[in-house]
């Protein structure tokens, strides 16, 4: 940190819980901090929730500052991380980054949903890098139970989380 730049992270969903994985990385003076979003997954209802088959994360946190939202990054195809997407994609209308088969799914679910818009996807693979506002974001490969999965190097002026 120095000044007023401050570093920080945010979690809407994905802590203490299985599923519904959200997390903001928030980068600046708090009153223009620029965000990056990564993954936007649901979680499924138990028991206690009769009648309801998924929640989504509560996005209310960033919906006043969707203008600072410099994008979405995707790590992988659980739906705990992209499948909140179809729900929640017309409200941040952020641009959106995901490996290959990520994007494919992705597509696939659009296509078998009615009335859901095709979503515009940034594809990219894992190794790449690019960036996004203050954020330098790497997509590191790493093994998982499911193809392109990546972890992510964000590389800011405030050091590398």
């Amino acid at each position: 940190m120095t000044g007023d730049q401050e570093l920080v992270f945010v979690a809407l969903g994905g802590l203490g819980e299985i599923g519904m994985n959200m997390a903001l990385y928030g980068y600046g003076p708090a009153h223009e901090r620029r965000w990056l979003m990564v993954d936007c997954g649901v979680t499924f209802a138990g028991p206690d929730l009769p009648g309801v088959d998924i929640v989504v994360p509560d996005i209310s946190y960033i919906e006043d500052k969707l203008d600072r939202l410099d994008g979405i990054v995707i790590t992988h195809a659980h739906e705990d991380h992209y499948g909140a997407l179809i729900h929640l994609w017309p409200r941040l209308k952020a641009p959106l980054y995901m490996t290959p088969f990520t994007a494919g799914l992705l597509a696939a679910k659009t296509q078998s949903e009615p009335g859901v818009d095709k979503i515009p996807v940034s594809v990219v693979k894992q190794g790449d890098r690019f960036q996004l506002g203050p954020f330098d974001v790497e997509m590191v490969a790493m093994s998982h139970s499911i193809p392109e999965p990546c972890a992510l190097a964000i590389r800011t002026p405030a050091g590398l989380v």
